[in-house]
């Protein structure tokens, strides 16, 4: 059976979702994108899907509608297509948004609401999910498999933990290049190394970690760093600088922080 997918929106995200689908034969997509420009953009890259600059018919209850808008441009734009989006399952991947709020906006109750963060441009990436108990199986997985070809998914128990993994797999990102830049700007400073080559050393050294973490599943984050850190070692008195400054204190701060952002960002959206 061919799934219909309808994007609302063709930004970065949608753009991360649908370009790695655009030869799939269990689905067809359009893409509505009101700039003109980003249109013709679009049917340059993707000549095999339809991009429109408004929505001008209804989709089926056979349809999944991804409303990948901004979400402070997301009201209107839902309350200007309501009369059409009665039917379909609907898929956000807004950051911030409440199922509630859009089932009130669209009076419709089939809502998936997901959190993929920015590595799943490049198939690397984390998607927590979250349905209604109003939408349909068979969308559910679908939609499972999707965010599963651009990297892992976590299905949340309940909606709260959406907003709860985005200090831990979506901002987290951001924390950890902001680390990657503190190593960076000291190899500079300090160490006399060029940007250039700083960046370069420091991008390998954070590949391998992963990789390292990834081919030993088995090995628990912190055996690894005990393996890096000789008894009276260098490495022992970098970590006992970050130890005496509570390094962990300022993350779960930091975390908390970001926690609290997304709560109120909601409010506003909302």
């Amino acid at each position: 059976m061919v799934t219909k997918l309808i994007f609302l929106g063709g930004g970065n995200m949608a753009e991360a979702i649908f370009a790695g689908l655009v030869n799939d034969a269990h689905y067809t997509i359009e893409v509505i994108q009101r700039n003109p420009d980003k249109v013709q953009r679009l049917q340059d890259l993707y000549p095999n899907i339809k991009v429109t600059t408004t929505l001008e018919y209804s989709p089926s209850a056979n349809d999944i509608v991804i409303l990948a808008i901004k979400p402070q441009q997301a009201k209107e734009a839902c309350l200007a297509n309501k009369e059409k989006l009665q039917h379909c399952t609907l898929l956000s991947v807004m950051a911030g948004l409440a199922t509630t709020s859009i089932t009130n906006w669209l009076n419709n109750p089939r809502i998936i609401r997901t959190m993929p963060n920015t590595p799943s441009s490049i198939q690397q990436g984390i998607t927590a999910i979250f349905s209604s108990p109003e939408v349909p199986s068979p969308h559910k997985t679908i939609v499972k498999e999707i965010f599963n070809s651009l990297g892992i998914v976590y299905i949340a128990n309940d909606e709260s933990e959406i907003d709860k993994i985005i200090p831990v797999s979506s901002s987290a990102v951001a924390f950890l290049y902001y680390f990657m830049e503190g190593i960076i700007n000291s190899a500079v400073s300090e160490f006399g190394f060029s940007k250039e080559d700083a960046t370069k050393l420091v991008t390998q050294m954070t590949i391998g970690t992963c990789g390292l973490l990834n081919a030993n599943p088995d090995i628990s984050i912190a055996e690894q760093r005990e393996r890096v850190t000789s008894k009276r070692g260098s490495t022992e008195q970098g970590l006992i600088t970050f130890a005496n400054a509570n390094l962990h204190e300022i993350t779960k701060q930091a975390m908390q922080n970001c926690y609290n952002r997304a709560l109120e960002m909601a409010k506003e959206f909302n």
